[in-house]
């Protein structure tokens, strides 16, 4: 794609829920965690940056939100 990530990459998000999530976690500063990742809190090499409310498919849909209206409910 043409795409130089390690410059870029603070202009994506990268969301995940699991310890295999912990290196993404680490190199994106926009990294988010479904709420569901709390559970590994020992396991985590590296946490993400923010950790939203909600767990699984909602805690995905309250970051979509937020990435399209710029906010949190």
């Amino acid at each position: 794609m043409g795409l130089d990530l390690d410059s870029q990459k603070a202009n994506y998000a990268f969301a995940g829920d699991s310890p295999n999530d912990a290196p993404m976690f680490a190199y994106f500063p926009n990294s988010v965690g479904v709420a569901n990742v709390r559970r590994y809190g020992a396991l985590l090499a590296a946490e993400p940056a923010y950790v939203t409310r909600g767990e699984s498919g909602h805690g995905f849909a309250e970051l979509v939100d937020y990435l399209l209206d710029g906010r949190l409910d």
